[in-house]
C-alpha cells in the first residue's frame, strides 16, 4: 500500500510539473485551422515543413532534449509565420522544462506568431560545462541562428522578429545580434539572467534591433551568475558577476555614439518583489516561468496585426 501511494504521488509530481512547464499537448487558440496536427494529412504535413524551413528543428523524437514537449511544430505554424518569430535560445542545458517553459509562456500571453525553442547546445546536457565555455563553437551556432532570422525575413519581409534567451541563451541572443549582416535588424531581445560580462560591448547588438534589448537581472541569482560564473565564467568568457546578477554597465572605451544607443535601446528590469506574483522568486529559474513570460516578457514582444 505505502508502495502504491509512493508511486501515485511520484506521477503527479511529474504531471504537475510538465503543466507547469507547458509540455501538455492542448490544442492552441492561434486561429482556425491549426489545432494538433493529424499524422494521416500529409499533405499539411508538407505544407507544414515547406512553411517552417526557416526553422533549425520543429520536432524531437527520443531520445533528443524536448521529445517529451508534441507542440514544436504547432508553435511553427504557416498562420503563426505569417505575423512573428519568436526564437528562444535555452541555457546551457540546452532545450528543457524551462525553456519550453518560456514558449509556453508565451502561448499563453496569445503572442500569434512563430514560437522556435532553438537549441544550440550540442544537445547533451552532461556538457553543459563545454556549451559555457566553447566561444568559437558558439560564435559559429550564433552566425547559423542569424541565417535562419534572414532566411525567414526573405520569406517574410517585414514581419517582426525577436529574440528570447536565458542564461547561455541570453548571451547567444548577443552573439547572434552581432552575427547579423550590417542591413539587418530585428525587432527586439528579451534577456533573462543573462550569463555575459556586464561591460560586454552591446553597441553592435544594439544597433541590429528596431526596439533595443531588454535585460531582466537579479542580485538574488548568486549560485549561477555570481559564484557559477566568477569560476566557469560567462559565455563571452569573463570570470565576473554576470549581467543577469547586476546589470549591464557601458564600457569606458564606447563611442560617443554607442552611448546614445545604450541611453536609447537598452532598458533594465532589475528583480522586484511585485515579481513574486508571477512565481518569480528571483533566482535563476524564475524567469522562466510560464506566468512570468506571460506576464512581463510576451507584452514586450512585437507582432504582426
Amino acid at each position: 500500500m505505502r508502495a502504491s501511494r509512493t508511486t501515485s504521488s511520484i506521477i503527479s509530481l511529474i504531471a504537475v510539473c510538465l503543466w507547469v512547464a507547458g509540455c501538455q499537448s492542448l490544442p492552441l487558440s492561434t486561429g482556425a485551422g491549426f489545432a494538433t496536427a493529424q499524422p494521416e494529412s500529409e499533405a499539411l504535413d508538407s505544407g507544414n515543413r515547406e512553411s517552417n524551413s526557416f526553422a533549425h528543428s520543429s520536432r524531437r523524437t527520443f531520445p533528443a532534449q524536448g521529445w517529451w514537449c508534441g507542440e514544436f511544430e504547432e508553435w511553427l505554424a504557416p498562420e503563426r509565420a505569417e505575423r512573428g518569430y519568436a526564437i528562444v535560445l535555452p541555457g546551457v542545458e540546452g532545450t528543457s522544462f524551462h525553456n519550453i517553459s518560456i514558449a509556453r509562456g508565451l502561448v499563453d500571453a496569445e503572442f500569434p506568431g512563430a514560437v522556435e525553442v532553438r537549441d544550440w547546445t550540442t544537445g547533451h546536457w552532461p556538457m553543459f560545462v563545454y556549451h559555457l565555455m566553447a566561444l568559437e563553437r558558439n560564435r559559429r551556432e550564433a552566425r547559423a541562428i542569424a541565417e535562419q532570422i534572414v532566411a525567414y525575413q526573405d520569406r517574410y519581409p517585414g514581419r517582426p522578429v525577436s529574440l528570447v534567451g536565458h542564461s547561455g541563451g541570453a548571451a547567444m541572443a548577443v552573439l547572434v545580434l552581432e552575427s547579423l549582416p550590417e542591413d539587418r535588424r530585428i525587432t527586439q531581445a528579451v534577456l533573462l539572467a543573462a550569463a555575459i560580462a556586464p561591460d560586454h560591448d552591446l553597441t553592435t547588438a544594439l544597433s541590429r534591433t528596431d526596439r533595443g534589448i531588454t535585460n531582466f537581472y537579479s542580485w538574488g541569482d548568486v549560485p549561477h551568475l555570481v559564484a557559477g560564473t566568477l569560476t566557469l565564467g560567462t559565455v563571452d568568457r569573463k570570470h565576473t558577476v554576470s549581467a543577469g546578477a547586476g546589470g549591464f554597465v557601458v564600457p569606458t572605451d564606447v563611442s560617443a555614439a554607442g552611448r546614445e544607443l545604450y541611453a536609447t535601446r537598452l532598458q533594465q528590469v532589475p528583480y522586484r518583489l511585485e515579481m513574486v506574483k508571477s512565481f518569480n522568486a528571483g533566482g535563476h529559474i524564475g524567469s522562466t516561468n510560464r506566468k512570468f513570460v506571460t506576464e512581463w516578457v510576451a507584452p514586450r514582444l512585437a507582432h504582426s496585426p
